[in-house]
């Protein structure tokens, strides 16, 4: 009797499709890690690919990419000069390279050509190379308003001035070149430089303006040594030119650092004794107040005030006075006695007004010194509200603020905040992309006091100590200031601070004029012809047919 089973068979026969399925399970295992394997390698040998032709490409920036700084017409006035730049390769000349860079770099060239294989450098003669390339220099000899514009570092940081204001608006905002070339492995380059020009550069315009600020400092630089020019545009409060003096190279800070009379300071922006530049505003102060401007006072040449004698200048007595003749001939003592007689409240009044003692701010980031005027408290003492009265004691005071409180009676008793940014503007186009400047203003006096004291301006340099101003064409109006510092010079003198600010022309105003001289002598001899001189070249560049 046959005993065999026939699922026994089966049994084994499932046993056996089993294994079947395992090795097909585990021949498909191992083609997918294969597969997965080629793959990673790919993509690793792929990456490695893509990193060395990124290793291979470099880029070297010949310009620093910074925006260019205007005047209000979008005349430059940074990068107005040429500047030649080689890219060094390999096959660069070196001995030509140092032959024709400027004596002063040579030393800094001879350092980096020992570690840097590629590097843009500046030629002052231009040679034979494949890679040279013309772009703009920062600064040249030519640049017009240098302390107002200010210094960048080796890496075109923003140290002073506009260039400080406005870094992060000037940072690559401008023209940029860019060159692009392949190296091999040791580094050399081979195959064509590409140069790509960055699009949409920007400049910054300024309120500036080119033919008023090369004029002005035409005239600063033939007859001022110490001081500051400031003229501002009437309506608007626009600076269009501020100068000061002495001057330093932009190129070359170091040699300035130790100079005289602080060349890199920008002396319109700085504080000093007003002198008499400040009686138009007591006048008008006084007339606010009630004061007949016709009543008369006698001057002996001098005043005491509680046991302290004050004089006039060169103790001068200027007999029977009125406001107007005290402006025209300068009397301190009308002023001091006038001003004691109303207990000087209205000093810290009206200072406050025209933000005296307290710096103004003329764009983002650039403001003048605060100057320094006595608290309220301070000026409750007799002596403090004399020396004040004729812009002595303790009283500073920068040009800008001067312009800004003596425009007040040209702009019919409106304070203009004083400006010099117009905005951001597309250098191909000249379509403006951010605007900077905001017409600020406040009444101050009505306007009645300004055309009153407007009128005594004008009488002041018809017939007063200021006639020496008064301009060939057309009319002024402006009032002179000799400041006692308490300083000696060298050999002994005394320093004064000399002033004229006034307008022009006279009957219907259009510029507010600040000359301050450091130094500078009696001011109806010293500040009042180089007033005469700027308007009437003022004259020329606007009125004349």
């Amino acid at each position: 009797m046959n005993t065999h089973h026939p699922c026994d068979d089966n049994s084994y026969g499932g046993v056996f499709l089993t294994e079947k399925k395992l090795l097909k399970l585990v021949y498909l295992f191992v083609v997918f890690a294969f597969i997965l394997q080629l793959r990673m390698v790919f993509i690793i040998c792929n990456d490695y690919y893509e990193k060395a032709i990124r290793q291979t490409v470099k880029h070297v920036n010949i310009s620093t990419g910074r925006a260019d700084i205007t005047d209000c017409n979008l005349k430059k006035i940074t990068g107005t000069e040429d500047e030649i730049k080689v890219l060094i390769t390999s096959q660069t000349n070196l001995q030509d390279i140092y032959e024709n860079i400027r004596p002063q770099d040579r030393e800094k060239f001879y350092n980096r050509i020992q570690n840097e294989t590629r590097m843009v450098v500046n030629l002052a003669n231009p040679i034979d190379s494949e890679t040279i390339y013309t772009t703009t220099k920062r600064y040249s000899s030519s640049n017009i308003a240098q302390h107002l514009i200010g210094y960048t570092d080796s890496d075109s940081n923003g140290l002073t001035g506009i260039e400080k204001a406005f870094d992060v608006k000037l940072k690559d905002k401008g023209e940029k070149i860019t060159l692009s070339f392949n190296v091999n492995g040791n580094g050399d380059i081979y195959g064509d430089v590409h140069s790509s020009i960055s699009d949409e550069a920007q400049v910054l315009s300024l309120t500036v303006d080119n033919s008023i600020q090369r004029m002005c400092e035409s005239v600063a630089r033939e007859y001022i040594s110490n001081g500051s020019i400031v003229i501002m545009e009437t309506a608007t409060g626009k600076i269009k030119a501020m100068v000061s003096m002495p001057c330093y190279d932009a190129n070359n800070i170091a040699a300035s650092l130790d100079e005289p009379d602080s060349p890199l300071l920008n002396k319109a922006l700085q504080a000093y004794e007003p002198g008499s530049v400040i009686k138009p505003l007591w006048a008008a102060a006084f007339l606010e107040n009630g004061i007949d401007k016709e009543k008369l006072y006698e001057c002996k040449g001098y005043t005491d005030v509680n046991g302290h004698i004050y004089h006039c200048a060169n103790n001068n007595a200027h007999g029977m006075v009125d406001m107007e003749q005290a402006l025209i001939v300068s009397c301190n003592c009308y002023f001091i006695d006038t001003m004691i007689e109303n207990k000087g409240y209205i000093q810290k009044q009206y200072t406050n007004q025209v933000n005296i003692g307290r710096s103004i701010t003329l764009c983002q980031n650039y403001t003048t010194k605060s100057g320094y005027f006595p608290r309220a408290e301070k000026l409750k003492n007799t002596g403090v509200q004399s020396a004040v009265s004729f812009g002595q004691g303790d009283f500073l005071v920068s040009p800008v603020h001067v312009a800004a409180y003596m425009n007040i009676f040209a702009n019919d008793g409106i304070y203009v905040y004083p400006q010099i940014a117009e905005g951001m503007f597309l250098k191909e186009t000249g379509e403006k992309t951010e605007n900077l400047y905001n017409y600020q203003s406040k009444r101050v006096i009505s306007q009645h006091t300004a055309e009153t004291v407007k009128n005594m301006l004008k009488k002041v340099v018809e017939k007063g100590n200021g006639g020496r101003a008064n301009p060939e064409y057309l009319t002024a109006a402006g009032k002179t200031g000799t400041a006692q510092t308490g300083k000696t010079d060298e050999n002994g003198e005394e320093i004064f601070v000399s002033w004229f600010c006034g307008f022009y022309p006279g009957n219907s105003p259009e510029y507010t004029i600040c000359v301050m001289l450091y130094d500078g002598g009696e001011s109806s001899y010293s500040t009042t012809p180089l007033f005469k001189k700027i308007c009437d070249n003022l004259y020329y560049l606007r009125y004349a047919e």
